[in-house]
């Protein structure tokens, strides 16, 4: 058999699904895969395809597989590597090598600096003896590390003959299982969790993926801790009395006075990092202990202990001792806290330039059926998402805001839907966002996928606009008129429609829902409206952000 059909075989037995975008180098290794009964979506840009493996991973936790040409399509993808890795997600690229004495060098780069540069492993295929441990490696480095790996395969040898068939063992049967918390780290934790008066826990995104949801509502009754999330794990405790919603950036009004009150904050599976503490100043009077399953390369803004173990069986194990010791703690859930959660917020002026991002978020949040799975991206928009957005039962949403990167978002929720086929997905994006890879609509439509997007169009780059009349410059510098985007859609195969009022969302997002395939909603947001964390940020105003709670 050729090594290119011995790659494809093993490959298979990692995943039978891959992403990518087709050029002379992985031309001999997409037909193997395809042959090998490789499933394999294709994305109209290298970046694009990046981004759908990434999605990939982040719904379904198995690594995420991609291949893009050498050259020229390795070099589109450095911001989805990026954003991958900031993300920490299992990838795996399969990437053609040219050799190093070709003639013809007019793709010819040195690619394993660009690669490292991007936060990713570059591993190569060294020889036909070794291919098996070769390709077991990356993948291995790939769930071990939750990290991106580009194995390297060099073209001459693809095309060589092995006279022997791969003996492959897939890279999860050497993956160790997860670990509890060391008894001592747990006692020591248990101690402060006990002497503290007004604790507080903040769940991330690795307690949302180890399932740790349960445990953590149960620890946080036992000892009298208020509940909160990262911006990741946002709704993770949706309809809890004591749930004060996200913590950082995003935290409502009533929020942000509990958390610059609590003496204790327990991270479990949240990285507890800039946004989340608000550069380390949101929790000025609190000790702070974080449980995850690996060391932190950095303290931190957030000095405190590091219990190292899976966030569900650490979490578990704490509450196994707290039953074993009968104790039951009031700690933060107090009269005042419940008077400072019922506090009305301030009044917000409804703008007259344009659709209430607010009012949007509110009206959408009374649209979306059970379960919605909603994927938004990153850019001043938003904040309205994460502050004013509530998820309904047994909703989802996931951020692409890693990396500070824009444009992830289309084919990140293209690859989180076909991972999850036949459920829709729910977009929502800014605009100029949405201009950096505007051509995956037609891979929307060509998979078929149940789409909608809900545009927060503000006719610009809104952060930049912002910043800019921050420093007294003109914002018009970054807008610009904005283009159909109804008849984009529709030119793509989809529909859409351009909506007039706030009320009127529910029905037409009901309308969307129901084509079953891709409908875009363009709303023209008001241009001057700030998000509560700009306000507070860019011209020194105050949060009237309201404490979130799932509609009935």
């Amino acid at each position: 058999m050729k090594i290119s059909d011995a790659v494809a075989a093993a490959v298979k037995a990692e995943g039978g699904t891959a992403f990518g975008l087709m050029g002379d180098g992985n031309i001999p290794l997409w037909g193997a895969m395809v042959t090998a009964g490789i499933k394999i979506h294709s994305a109209r840009h290298e970046a694009a395809a990046i981004a759908m493996a990434d999605g990939y991973f982040r719904v379904t936790g198995q690594v995420g597989i991609a291949t893009v040409t050498w050259g020229p399509g390795l070099t589109q993808v450095g911001t989805s590597l990026m954003a991958a890795a900031r993300n920490r997600s299992s990838l795996v690229l399969l990437l053609p090598e040219l050799p190093a004495g070709t003639k013809n060098k007019l793709q010819l780069m040195d690619q394993r600096p660009f690669v490292e540069s991007c936060e990713t492993r570059y591993l190569r295929l060294s020889r036909a003896d070794n291919l098996a441990e070769d390709i077991a490696e990356a993948f291995y480095a790939a769930r071990l590390h939750r990290q991106p790996v580009a194995l390297a395969m060099p073209i001459d040898m693809l095309d060589q003959l092995m006279e022997w068939e791969i003996d492959y063992q897939p890279s999860a049967t050497f993956m160790p299982a997860p670990q509890g918390a060391d008894p001592a780290a747990i006692d020591s934790l248990i101690d402060q969790l006990l002497a503290a008066q007004r604790p507080i826990i903040i769940a991330g995104r690795g307690a949302k993926s180890s399932g740790a949801r349960d445990e953590i509502i149960g620890l946080a009754d036992r000892v009298g801790a208020l509940l909160a999330t990262s911006l990741q794990a946002k709704g993770l405790f949706d309809g809890h009395e004591f749930d004060i919603g996200i913590a950082g950036a995003f935290a409502s009004l009533p929020s942000e006075a509990l958390c610059a009150d609590a003496d204790f904050v327990l991270g479990v599976g949240a990285e507890l990092g800039y946004y989340t503490s608000e550069g380390g100043l949101l929790f000025p009077s609190a000790k702070v202990t974080r449980i995850d399953i690996d060391v932190p390369a950095q303290i931190g803004v957030l000095p405190g202990q590091f219990v190292r173990g899976d966030a569900r069986k650490t979490v578990r194990s704490i509450n196994a001792q707290l039953d074993r010791r009968a104790i039951k703690a009031t700690g933060y859930r107090s009269s005042q806290t419940r008077a400072v959660m019922a506090a009305p917020t301030p009044a917000i002026a409804k703008p007259t330039d344009g659709l209430d991002p607010r009012l949007l978020m509110r009206e959408l949040s009374r649209a979306l059926p059970a379960g919605s799975q909603v994927t938004c991206g990153a850019g001043h928009f938003f904040g309205f998402v994460g502050m004013y957005l509530a998820l309904p039962e047994g909703g989802d949403i996931q951020f692409s805001s890693q990396f500070g990167a824009v444009g992830q978002t289309l084919p990140l929720a293209i690859g989180m839907a076909l991972a999850q086929p036949g459920q829709p997905r729910i977009l929502i994006e800014g605009d100029g966002s949405l201009l950096f890879h505007i051509q995956e609509l037609n891979s929307v439509v060509h998979h078929r996928l149940p789409m909608v997007i809900v545009l927060l169009n503000d006719a610009g780059y809104g952060a930049e606009v912002h910043k800019l009349h921050s420093l007294g410059l003109d914002g018009a510098l970054a807008r610009w008129p904005s283009p159909d985007y109804v008849a984009l859609a529709k030119a793509f195969g989809g529909d859409g429609v351009l909506l007039e009022r706030e009320s009127d969302l529910p029905a037409v997002f009901k309308r969307g829902l129901a084509s079953g395939g891709l409908f875009l909603i363009d709303c023209r947001i008001s241009p001057t409206t700030l998000s509560d964390p700009y306000e507070k940020i860019h011209r020194g105003g105050e949060n009237k952000a309201p404490l979130l709670r799932r509609l009935t």
